[in-house]
């Protein structure tokens, strides 16, 4: 029999995503919608039509955060929960250090930019635009949350949960 050791965490801050956030991401949807319609003269219905690339935003997040930790070797876990999350698809069992969950984190922020701004240049104009601010827009939680997570101390351990990030420092 292996022996376990069970250590016990003390919550450091949570980072929650509510309804407030939601808001500010469909508003700066809708602003970027009104925006591209009147300065770049690109018709709205072109632009709605445009925005069935946001599946494929979290799905983009989902495949960057997955190939992250099967590179890195760690075992996550997706909860339904989760695949309608502001973290998309990402989640473990137990909490991971903190520069498992930059790493991860800024994989998915870069990564999802970077094939974005490729992807940018071979679509049309509206699905382009629409891809590009869709992913830096739906990125914000990730971010806001990455950039708290500079001011924790080096040893505090992350637990994804259902619409929030929680910092957790441990007792052993």
């Amino acid at each position: 029999m292996k022996n376990q050791t069970i250590y016990s965490y003390k919550l450091v801050r949570r980072f929650r995503w509510r309804f407030a956030g939601i808001f500010l991401q469909f508003l700066l949807f809708a602003l970027f919608v009104t925006a591209s319609a009147r300065w770049l003269a690109i018709p709205i219905p072109s632009l709605i039509v445009s925005l069935a690339v946001w599946p494929g935003i979290a799905l983009l997040h989902l495949c960057l955060f997955r190939l992250y930790v099967f590179l890195r070797g760690h075992a996550p876990q997706t909860t339904p929960d989760m695949l309608f999350s502001p973290w998309w698809g990402a989640g473990f069992r137990l909490p991971v250090p903190l520069a498992a969950y930059r790493g991860a984190e800024s994989t998915v922020l870069g990564g999802s930019l970077f094939l974005a701004a490729a992807l940018y240049v071979w679509l049309p104009s509206p699905y382009g635009l629409t891809l590009l601010a869709g992913t830096i827009i739906t990125g914000i939680p990730r971010l806001f949350a990455l950039l708290l997570s500079f001011r924790l101390p080096k040893q505090c351990r992350v637990k994804y949960e259902n619409r929030s990030v929680a910092f957790l420092l441990t007792d052993g």
